[in-house]
Order: C-alpha cells, then sequence, then structure tokens
C-alpha cells in the first residue's frame, strides 16, 4: 500500500475516534457518571495522538478535537479550541524535546496537561463565577474527571499506537 493511501486510512480512523468519542461525550445518559463524573474523551484522544503524531497532524487534530468539545458544550467557545492546541504543542514539543516516547512518559504529560486544562477552565468558568459549594464541586466532580480523562488517555494511547503502527510505512 503507498505512503499516501497509508496515511489517509490512519486520518480516517483517528476521525472516527474524533467523531464516536463526540457522541459518547456529548449524549446524556449515554454513558454512565463513575462517582459523579464522566471523562473527557476528546481531551484524552488529542493527548493520544499528540504521543504519536508529527507536529502538524497533532495540533490539527488538538484543534479538531477542542473545536468539537467547544461545540457539544453550548458556551465558550473557543476555550478548548485554543487550549487543546496550545496544551498539545507543548505537550509535543516537550516530549519531542527533552522525554524519550514511554508510556510513562505519556502519563506524566497527560496528568500535567489534563491538570492544567480542566483546572484552568474551573478557574475561569467556575471559581470566578462565585457560588456556594464551589469547592466541594472542585473535589467531587473535577478531580474525578481529571483521573477518568487520565485513564482514557492510557487506553487511547494503546489503541492509537496500534493504528499509526499498523498505517505507518514500514521501511526494513
Amino acid at each position: 500500500m503507498r505512503s499516501n493511501n497509508r496515511a489517509f486510512f490512519k486520518y480516517l480512523a483517528y476521525a472516527l475516534e474524533v467523531i464516536l468519542l463526540a457522541v459518547l461525550q456529548s449524549t446524556p445518559k449515554l454513558m454512565p457518571e463513575i462517582f459523579g463524573a464522566k471523562p473527557f474523551f476528546l481531551l484524552a484522544l488529542a493527548l493520544s495522538i499528540t504521543a504519536f503524531e508529527e507536529f502538524i497532524p497533532s495540533i490539527v487534530f488538538a484543534a479538531v478535537c477542542g473545536t468539537v468539545s467547544d461545540i457539544n458544550s453550548g458556551g465558550n467557545i473557543g476555550y478548548f479550541a485554543i487550549s487543546f492546541t496550545l496544551v498539545c504543542a507543548a505537550v509535543h514539543y516537550i516530549s519531542g524535546t527533552y522525554l524519550n516516547d514511554t508510556l510513562f512518559t505519556f502519563i506524566i504529560t497527560s496528568a500535567a496537561a489534563v491538570l492544567l486544562l480542566l483546572g484552568f477552565y474551573f478557574v475561569i468558568f467556575r471559581a470566578f463565577g462565585g457560588g456556594d459549594g464551589i469547592w466541594s464541586l472542585f473535589i467531587g466532580h473535577y478531580i474525578m474527571r481529571m483521573i477518568l480523562t487520565l485513564l482514557c488517555a492510557v487506553i487511547l494511547y494503546v489503541i492509537n499506537g496500534f493504528i499509526h503502527r499498523s498505517f505507518t510505512k514500514k521501511s526494513f
């Protein structure tokens, strides 16, 4: 199979993942909440694609995942698109420049990215909004969402690693 065909099918598989995970993330009661939270599937997908792809495809898929998250959230248009793109670009740069590509370094960089993105989201859109019980919301919902998102990122890392290896040209 030619290199262009392999790349097409690899990106098609990623696009299908975006659609499937967007439906899982945004459809109410399709996936049950675990301890009061659901994982942020599209953030986990963007991070797992960033682990395997070159710079441009990784930030394009990060921007797509962020834009779909913005559309599905019904508000805060632009926050996820911009933040996913910037964080995935930083993770790609740090991972490619300073770290080895292993599952352990993926977990560390993904944990930092999830904490940064969801932590800033909480501070900007929830904490500044005020209200009673804001810290119980953070402890009861956002921490569990961070943990579940990281767990999903690890699962998607394995799946996307298989996709990447299957559709990348092998040289002998």
